[in-house]
C-alpha cells in the first residue's frame, strides 16, 4: 500500500503499475477504515498495490502526536565521569539522532556519551547540538554540567594504568584464539593432505574426481583460514604489546622531560591569558575555566616533576646545559657526536651525512660538507670527553671469540660476535655503546652480612645489573642507570641446590631459548634461579610464540661445551618484574654425590 498527500476523492483515479486505472473501495467500510482515508486498490485478483489518501483528520492527529513530548532525557557532564547521557534505553530513536553530534554507546557503562570527556571541560557546542536534536524531536532535556566535580590527577592517571592492562589481557585473549584456530585450520588441511599421496594429480573422468576436487577445495579453504587466522593474531599480539607497554611509555623519562615542557608552555599561555594579555594569537574571558585548568596543569606539573626527582635518585641522569662544554662528545642513537655549540634547549652536533656506520662523527676541520643539526637533551644518552674517546679508538679489539653479539645489527650478524667490550663499538656497522664518563657519587655502602656466604652473594649479585649486565648497578638503591631496570619488588635469588635438594623446589635451574628451525651446537642460556621460578616463568603465554618458547632443565651439562650464556636483551623483564624475579648470570654445577643422594 501507498500513502499519497490527502486530496479530494472526486481527483484523477490512480492507476496500478501492472493492471492500469484502480477502483475506489466501496463505502460500506468501518469506522477505523473510514477515519484514516480514501482507499484505492487494483481491480487484479492476485494484486495486492493499493493507494490511501489520508484524511485531514488522520493528519492533524498525526502531527498532534509528534507535536507530544516523548520522555525527559538528562545530559550531565562532571570532570570525574564526563558527559553522559540518562533517561535513554534501546530503540527509542535516541541513538540515532546524538550519533552525529559526536556521541557514542558505552557498553561498560550502559550509557550514551562522548568519548574522552572525562578530566576535560564540557563540550558545550556538542552537548547544545545534541539537546536541539532532541527537542525538534519530541524530548524534553535536562542539562547538568559540573566543571568542579573532579578527580586527582593521581587517581586518573592510575585508572588509565588499569585499564591499559585490561586492554592487554583481553587482546592477549584474542591473539591466543586466533592463533589456536590458525593452528586447527592448518591441523584440518594437513590431515586432508596426508591422505593423498604426493603428486597424485586428479583423474578426469574418474568415479575419484568428485571427492578429489572437494578435498582440493577443502585444503584451500583450510589453507587461507589458518593464515587468515594468523594475521588476527599477530595484530592482536601486537595491540597487546602496545597495551601492555603504555605504564612504561607514559613513565619514561624522555617523554615526561618532554610532556613537562609542554605543560609549562601551556601554562604560561593560561597565565597571560587571566592577566588579560594575548596568547597563541588570541585572547581569553573565561576565568572561571582558566583557573580550573590552571589548577589542573598545576597538579601534574607536580606529580611528573616528582617522577623525574625520583628517577633522578634512583641513579638516572637528566642532561643540561651545564653537562657540557664545546669539543665534548654526545652519544645520541649508538653514534658518538662531538658538541659544536650548547644551547639552551639543544646541543649543536655535526649532520651524520656521510657518516653513517661510523662510531665517532666530529666537526669538519674544514668547515664544509657535513653541516650540522640540533638534538634536545633528552635524547643524550652518553658523555665522554676527547680524551675518552680518543682511548677508545686506540683500545685493539679482541678477538672474535672474546667479543659479544652486537644490539644494533643482531639480525644480519647470523651468529657472529662483532661487538668489542674494551672499545665499546661494533667492529663492522659502528654502532656505538652509551655510556657516561663523568665521574658519578659512590653508592652508599651496604651493611655487612652476619655471615661470609651470605656477604659473597650479595657482593656478586651487586657487581652487575640482573637485566643488561652492565657493572653500572646500583644494588642500594636497585636501579641500572643504563637499562634503567628498577625492580619495585624485592629480589628472589637462584641459590645453588645443596646436598639432597635437588629435586625441591628451591632447588637450581636453568632457563634457556630454543627457536624453530635452527640447529645450534649448543643450549642458549639467558638465567639462572629457582625451579619454582622457572617453571613460572616458562608457563607464561608471554614467553613463548611462534616460533620461539622458554625451557628449563636442572641437568644442562657442562658450560662451553653443552650450553653458553647469551646476552638477555630484556625481551622478557615485564615478565621478570610482574613475577617478582630477579635471575642470576652464574651457573653453579651439581656435584655428582648429591645429585645421586
Amino acid at each position: 500500500m501507498t500513502a499519497v498527500p490527502a486530496k479530494s476523492p472526486t481527483a484523477a483515479t490512480p492507476e496500478c503499475p501492472q493492471h492500469g486505472p484502480m477502483t475506489q473501495r466501496p463505502d460500506a467500510q468501518t469506522p477505523e477504515q473510514r477515519f484514516t482515508g480514501t482507499w484505492f486498490t487494483c481491480t487484479a485478483p492476485s494484486c495486492w498495490n493499493a493507494v490511501l489518501y489520508p484524511s485531514d483528520a488522520l493528519v492533524a492527529d498525526l502531527e498532534a502526536q509528534a507535536r507530544a513530548p516523548k520522555g525527559t532525557i538528562t545530559i550531565t557532564h562532571t570532570r570525574a565521569d564526563g558527559t553522559l547521557v540518562e533517561g535513554s534505553r534501546k530503540g527509542d530513536g535516541v541513538y540515532e539522532l546524538l550519533r552525529p553530534c559526536g556521541f557514542r554507546y558505552f557498553p561498560s557503562l550502559g550509557q550514551l556519551g562522548i568519548p574522552r570527556s572525562r578530566d576535560n571541560a564540557a563540550q558545550r557546542w556538542r552537548i547544545d547540538a545534541a539537546a536541539t536534536a532532541l527537542r525538534e524531536a519530541g524530548w524534553t532535556v535536562v542539562i547538568d554540567i559540573d566543571e568542579d566535580a573532579r578527580r586527582t590527577f593521581a587517581e586518573a592517571e592510575q585508572e588509565r594504568y588499569e585499564r591499559a592492562n585490561d586492554r592487554a589481557a583481553r587482546y592477549a585473549g584474542h591473539a591466543g584464539n586466533a592463533a589456536a584456530r590458525s593452528a586447527a585450520a592448518h591441523a584440518r588441511g594437513h590431515q586432508i593432505a596426508d591422505v593423498i599421496p604426493p603428486g597424485q594429480p586428479i583423474l578426469v573422468g574418474h568415479h575419484s574426481e568428485p571427492r578429489a576436487r572437494r578435498d582440493q577445495e577443502r585444503i584451500h579453504h583450510a589453507a587461507r583460514t589458518s593464515v587468515e587466522e594468523s594475521r588476527k593474531a599477530e595484530y592482536w599480539a601486537g595491540r597487546a604489546r602496545a597495551a601492555a607497554s603504555y605504564e612504561n611509555l607514559r613513565k619514561s623519562v624522555p617523554v615526561t622531560l618532554r610532556r613537562i615542557d609542554k605543560l609549562e608552555a601551556e601554562l604560561r599561555r593560561v597565565q597571560r591569558w587571566l592577566r588579560g594579555e594575548s596568547a597563541g594569537g588570541y585572547t581569553r574571558s573565561d576565568t572561571d575555566e582558566l583557573n580550573r585548568r590552571k589548577a589542573e596543569i598545576e597538579e601534574e606539573l607536580a606529580h611528573w616533576r616528582q617522577h623525574i626527582a625520583d628517577a633522578e635518585r634512583r641513579g638516572y641522569k637528566v642532561w643540561g646545559p651545564a653537562d657540557f662544554t664545546k669539543g665534548d662528545f654526545v652519544n645520541c642513537g649508538g653514534t658518538w657526536y662531538q658538541v659544536q655549540r650548547v644551547n639552551k634547549k639543544t646541543l649543536t652536533i655535526p649532520h651524520i651525512h656521510d657518516g653513517v656506520g661510523v662510531p665517532v662523527l666530529r666537526k669538519d676541520p674544514k668547515g664544509a660538507g657535513r653541516g650540522s643539526y640540533t638534538i634536545p637533551y633528552d635524547v643524550v644518552r652518553g658523555w665522554a670527553s676527547a680524551e675518552d674517546i680518543a682511548r677508545l679508538e686506540a683500545t685493539t679489539p679482541e678477538p672474535e671469540s672474546e667479543r659479544t653479539v652486537c644490539p644494533h645489527c643482531v639480525r644480519v650478524a647470523k651468529g657472529q660476535k662483532r661487538f668489542s667490550p674494551a672499545r665499546g663499538m661494533c667492529t663492522v656497522c659502528g654502532y656505538a655503546e652509551p655510556r657516561n664518563f663523568k665521574s658519578q657519587p659512590a653508592p652508599a655502602p651496604a651493611p655487612e652480612a652476619t655471615e661470609p656466604q651470605e656477604q659473597t652473594e650479595q657482593g656478586s649479585a651487586a657487581e652487575t645489573c640482573p637485566m643488561c649486565h652492565s657493572d653500572q648497578w646500583n644494588a642500594q638503591e636497585r636501579h641500572c642507570p643504563h637499562c634503567h631496570h628498577d625492580p619495585k619488588t624485592k629480589p628472589t635469588t637462584a641459590p645453588a641446590p645443596a646436598d639432597g635438594a635437588r629435586d625441591g623446589q628451591e632447588s637450581q635451574a636453568l632457563v634457556f631459548i630454543v627457536s624453530r628451525n635452527t640447529k645450534r651446537t649448543r643450549a642458549r642460556a639467558l638465567w639462572a634461579m629457582s625451579r619454582r621460578e622457572a617453571q613460572a616463568v616458562c608457563s607464561d603465554p608471554r614467553t613463548a610464540g611462534r616460533s620461539f618458547m622458554l625451557c628449563w632443565t636442572q641437568s644442562p651439562g657442562e658450560e662451553g661445551a653443552d650450553w653458553e650464556w647469551i646476552t638477555d636483551r630484556g625481551t622478557f623483564a615485564p615478565v621478570l618484574e610482574e613475577l617478582g624475579i630477579t635471575p642470576r648470570r652464574v651457573w653453579a654445577a651439581v656435584p655428582e654425590a648429591a645429585a645421586g643422594a
